[in-house]
């Protein structure tokens, strides 16, 4: 009975709190799903879309008849040069590909992102790889030219002569946008794809030089990879394995781990705020609970009464979470990740929702009962409460300070006691967090816009790369010749990719061999190999393998004929990697000496010298360059890339920090949600206090105080609460940032240097000031325009 009575006098302050449970626990489970999707989208891709490697030839090769393949699609390529189109940039022969897709594997081979899917007996109609939309600016219905190479020009569409294509140029008319799993940025090296319809092979393959695309199941998955890319160069040279799952889901998964810390800080903030509010409800209602104990009500029964009012608010609060959760669901995953989900838009993931609405429930109910604690109750013996002034307004007394500011700091920095309580501390706490989460958000952005701008920082020391035009280390020997001879090169590296395993796991290796100056391979601690039985780990493979620096590990390569051969390394450093040569991460890989590498396949012993010289012949071999960095350094890479555009490339930029701190800035929103919530606490202590203390106020006003003195107070108390917030949060979030940065750069497994930007901690120090005293105009100029005669007389 006493419930409904309070349900019909109290509904709009509970339907209020009903409603600020809502919003809050709506954007926690809104982005806490979207952390799952984001998380699975790619896994969710592959289960339809999915392959394990996609090996490239310039001839047909019998995959299927390898033992650790189940299953293979074979795709043909014709080769073709620089294309024409009405296009952003420059695309070129070197990064276009031609695949034509059958009709039965093309909805199992790529994911239809817009448009529609080319008609099978249409020889012009194809399906863009996304990124051309994204990076060139085609749309559909966008026509594209391309040269095709003769069936005779094998040797220049390999990139070993200057011959222009001299087949028949075909123009092909984009009418959808696909993502097939080589198509996604964070694999490596850009990739651009036409998928071909069987009308244009029909009609071309015959007139033109094919390469062979071949999207290979391993039965194994990941852990046969090492054997396929060596059985790959047994039969075949100029040809090679790539792995790209691992790669595009560890470039995903920051953006996920962002949207779980984001629902954590929003589910922080979002408490504290929520309590405020509860323990404002319960205070409010102690008044009615002093009556209801006098007419005989006990304990129990006033408890009974507080709980069925927490949970009416809790499970309509949960409610309405749910609701807003799944109407926010279409605005995630983000990026990468949402190219990647195979159902993008509107989701209901009934196992998150529902759990968390019942911790919604509970923790209003906690949350609740604390709030409680902490107020009085009838059935409880208080002793008398005395006043406890400030010292440091006694201190700030001596200093004869306006009598206004004396009001204001006292005001911020002392509680009070009995009706006149205000939650200081909640301002003082809650204000020096959010300036600490700025100022920490401030430090881990600039240290990410620090690194993306530096690739040395993650693990592209080099200036520009170049990609082989053959196998052995002869086909790299004009550009070597030429960079000896210019003056800008300041080092010069030799490199080869593989697959191994270290201590059972299955990882990709990259091996170097400097030419000019030291190993063009960024170490995050130690050094990077060099010389034969030492290897640099990345950060997570090295955990995988439960190695540390200095420890002996034991790396696996697969032989050509069968079987495979184990040596020991010993770990001497941890490294960068490159995502530019197909490896799966920065943190994942493994980097030998070449000679190491090598070793590792041959062995020692009398045969041991034909196979290294067997073993270097199928190799394919890059060639990075550091330049200086002066504009003639500058001009030289421009002209390389000119003069070599079918083989040499810049660095690229990680997907995976793209993907955290671009396609969502992660940083920004943390810093703004604590911010947000801060203000929230802020305001209420400014308001709560002008309502808390009416009376004093009135007494002030009767003793002369004028009405720009009170708001001046009010101002004083605002500045107090932010300057206290200054003084505690800047080191804290300073120091609180360089540590996170360090602890997600080491895992991330780049280089970690924090970047402190003093410009912007001042900056923010500054609006944090202006922002608390335009928080505190409103309950300035109701404060202002109370009327000493009526404040006193309610009192």
């Amino acid at each position: 009975m006493v419930t409904q009575a309070e349900l019909r006098r109290r509904w709009r302050s509970w339907l209020a709190l009903a409603v600020l449970v809502a919003g809050i626990g709506g954007l926690v489970l809104a982005t806490a799903a979207a952390g799952w999707r984001t998380a699975s989208a790619f896994p969710r891709y592959l289960s339809t879309y999915g392959f394990d490697s996609f090996v490239y030839a310039g001839q047909p090769l019998d995959l299927a008849s390898l033992p650790e393949v189940r299953a293979v699609v074979t795709l043909d390529g014709p080769a073709s040069g620089d294309p024409r189109c009405a296009c952003t940039g420059h695309l070129t022969g070197s990064t276009l590909g031609l695949l034509e897709v059958s009709t039965a594997a093309l909805p199992h081979f790529a994911k239809l992102v817009s448009g529609r899917f080319a008609n099978p007996v249409a020889a012009d109609e194809v399906v863009a790889s996304y990124t051309l939309q994204h990076d060139f600016g085609l749309h559909l219905g966008s026509v594209v030219s391309v040269p095709l190479f003769s069936a005779a020009q094998g040797q220049a569409a390999f990139g070993s002569t200057d011959q222009p294509p001299a087949g028949p140029t075909v123009s092909l008319r984009i009418v959808g946008f696909e993502a097939s799993e080589p198509d996604f940025p964070s694999v490596g090296t850009p990739n651009y794809t036409l998928l071909l319809t069987p009308a244009f092979g029909r009609a071309f393959n015959a007139q033109t030089f094919l390469f062979r695309g071949y999207a290979v199941h391993l039965r194994r998955g990941a852990a046969d990879l090492p054997r396929l890319d060596s059985d790959i160069r047994a039969v075949a040279a100029g040809t090679g394995s790539q792995e790209s799952a691992t790669s595009v889901t560890s470039a995903i998964h920051p953006q996920a781990v962002g949207w779980w810390v984001l629902a954590v800080f929003i589910g922080l903030a979002g408490t504290a705020a929520a309590g405020q509010a509860l323990r404002r409800q319960a205070i409010s209602e102690s008044v009615t609970n002093r009556t209801l104990w006098a007419v005989g009500l006990g304990p129990g029964e006033l408890r009974g009464i507080a709980l069925a009012r927490t949970l009416a608010i809790g499970v309509a609060g949960a409610v309405g979470a749910v609701i807003l959760a799944a109407v926010l669901s279409p605005l995630a995953p983000l990026g990468e990740a949402r190219v990647a989900d195979p159902s993008p838009g509107f989701a209901v993931n009934l196992s998150v929702l529902g759990l968390g609405a019942a911790a919604i429930v509970v923790l209003v109910a906690l949350v609740a009962l604390l709030a409680s604690a902490f107020t009085r109750q009838p059935w409880r013996a208080v002793a008398a409460e005395q006043p406890r002034p400030s010292r440091i307004v006694g201190v700030l007394a001596a200093w004869r300070l306006p009598a206004s500011a004396l009001i204001g700091i006292r005001r911020a920095v002392e509680r009070g006691h009995g009706e006149q309580a205000v939650p200081v501390g909640n301002a003082l706490v809650g204000t020096a967090v959010a300036v600490a989460a700025l100022c920490g958000t401030a430090v881990f952005g600039a240290s990410l816009g620090h690194l993306v701008a530096t690739p040395p920082l993650y693990g592209q020391a080099f200036s520009m790369w170049f990609n082989s035009t053959g196998t052995g280390p002869d086909a790299a020997a004009p550009i070597l010749a030429g960079l000896h001879q210019d003056p800008t090169v300041r080092r010069v590296t030799l490199g080869v990719s593989g697959a191994v395993e270290i201590n059972g796991v299955a990882t990709d290796a990259i091996a170097g061999q400097p030419i000019q100056g030291p190993l063009l391979i960024s170490s995050v601690q130690g050094r990077v190999p060099g010389q034969a039985g030492e290897v640099a780990l990345g950060s997570k493979t090295l955990h995988q393998a439960h190695a540390q620096l200095g420890s002996s590990v034991k790396v696996t390569v697969s032989l050509p004929g069968g079987g495979s051969r184990t040596s020991m390394f010993r770990v001497v450093g941890i490294a960068a990697f490159p995502p530019d040569f197909g490896v799966v991460g920065l943190n994942r890989g493994a980097i030998f000496d070449i000679d190491g590498l090598v070793a590792a396949e041959c062995g020692s012993g009398p045969a041991a010298q034909g196979c290294a010289d067997q073993v270097r012949q199928q190799l394919d071999y890059v060639v990075l360059a550091g330049f200086a960095p002066t504009a003639a350094g500058r001009a030289a890479v421009a002209r390389y890339v000119q003069q070599y555009p079918q083989i040499a490339s810049l660095p690229q930029p990680p997907t995976n920090l793209v993907n955290f701190g671009q396609a969502v800035n992660f940083p920004l929103i943390v810093g703004l949600v604590v911010a947000l919530f801060s203000a929230t606490t802020v305001i209420h202590v400014l308001v709560v206090s002008v309502a808390r203390r009416r009376r004093e106020l009135g007494l002030l006003k009767t003793l002369g105080l004028l009405r720009h003195q009170v708001v001046a107070a009010v101002c004083w108390q605002a500045c107090t609460v932010a300057a206290v917030g200054i003084v505690v949060g800047v080191p804290l979030g300073i120091a609180a940032g360089r540590e996170v940065w360090r602890a997600f750069a080491t895992n991330l497994g780049v280089v970690a240097v924090p970047v402190v930007p003093v410009v912007t901690v001042v900056g923010l120090c500054a609006a944090v000031v202006v922002g608390a005293n335009l928080l505190a105009a409103g309950p300035a100029a109701v404060s202002a325009r109370a009327r000493p005669a009526s404040i006193l007389r309610s009192e």
